[in-house]
């Protein structure tokens, strides 16, 4: 699976598996995590690491990725001293 960064706001990013499901995952000091669920998946930052994180159920269509992208980038920050 081919994933593809679409976009990027503050440490989150929109991706692609190129066949039409997106997601966002978070890069943070060399490793991706999933912001999706209720465990947090950490993995290396790469194409691989990216597809781990998200795993078969953090995949949605376009509309609800973006959406979630925004109201993470939004809270971002109260969101990071959350988990950190």
């Amino acid at each position: 699976m081919a994933i593809e960064i679409v976009e990027t706001a503050d440490t989150f990013r929109l991706i692609s598996d190129g066949g039409g499901r997106f997601a966002v995952v978070e890069a943070r000091a060399g490793h991706v995590y999933s912001v999706h669920g209720h465990d947090r998946r950490r993995a290396e930052d790469s194409e691989r690491g990216m597809g781990e994180v998200v795993g078969d159920d953090g995949w949605f269509d376009e509309a609800a990725a973006r959406r979630c992208l925004d109201e993470a980038a939004r809270g971002g920050d109260t969101y990071s001293r959350i988990i950190w």
